[in-house]
């Protein structure tokens, strides 16, 4: 039997012919979940300060933009557990300008990926075969083939930037079929995540009774609602 490649062998292909690509492809690979273990321990112990943020106000609207499309662009942090996060501390009065900062985050990703070039995408999908089945399904329609790699929670934010970036999709479409493709997952997650948030005050007020069971229920049935929307 022909034994499978691991992924650190064929980032070493890439790396001789692509060295920059090669780094990318860790980067997006491990980065988020990295930092995200640094980040949202960060988020919590600052817990009282953030839930009270006003999002009336133009500079918090700006600094939390901005944030966003750092954090996600850069690949700093998966785009699911920011709209979850975001969910928890804000509430709906942040949920559009989460739909605006992974906008723009796609922006940048597909901007740093365009500029690392190469002919490795190959090498790429053979670590990721949901991803080269869906762009050999779909070639030829650029704009239905992101909406699917978007809509898809299999397939990460940051490595779809860099895989858009190396076929050159171009920027337009993936900004509108792309942002048309995140908009359902990032509903869900976000929706759990005030529902959490509910939890989460009902327990420090009352402790886990009524409406805190309430509230545990409705977010496992979120979540097997999640699950099951894309399983299907």
């Amino acid at each position: 039997m022909e034994k499978k490649e691991g992924i650190f062998k064929r980032i070493q292909l890439i790396g001789k012919s692509n060295p920059a690509v090669a780094l990318a492809l860790i980067w997006v690979s491990l980065i988020p979940s990295i930092c995200s273990l640094f980040l949202v321990p960060l988020a919590v112990s600052y817990l009282s300060f953030l839930e009270v943020i006003d999002f009336r106000s133009l500079f918090t609207i700006l600094v939390f933009v901005c944030t966003a499309t750092f954090l996600m662009g850069l690949a700093l942090m998966p785009t699911t557990l920011f709209a979850a996060l975001s969910g928890f501390l804000f509430g709906w009065q942040s949920f559009i300008w989460v739909v605006i900062g992974y906008t723009l985050a796609t922006l940048l990703g597909y901007a740093w990926g365009k500029k690392l070039g190469g002919n490795s995408l190959e090498v790429i999908l053979q670590q990721y075969p949901k991803a080269r089945d869906l762009l050999q399904k779909k070639e030829g329609k650029i704009g239905e083939l992101i909406f699917f790699v978007r809509l898809s929670p299999i397939i990460p934010f940051a490595l779809s930037n860099l895989l858009f970036a190396l076929i050159k999709s171009g920027w337009k479409k993936l900004v509108i079929f792309g942002t048309l493709g995140m908009l359902p997952r990032t509903t869900l997650v976000f929706f759990s995540g005030t529902i959490a948030s509910s939890i989460y005050a009902a327990i420090q007020q009352e402790g886990i009774s009524g409406k805190g069971w309430i509230f545990i229920i409705l977010l496992a049935l979120s979540i097997l609602g999640i699950w099951r929307f894309f399983k299907e």
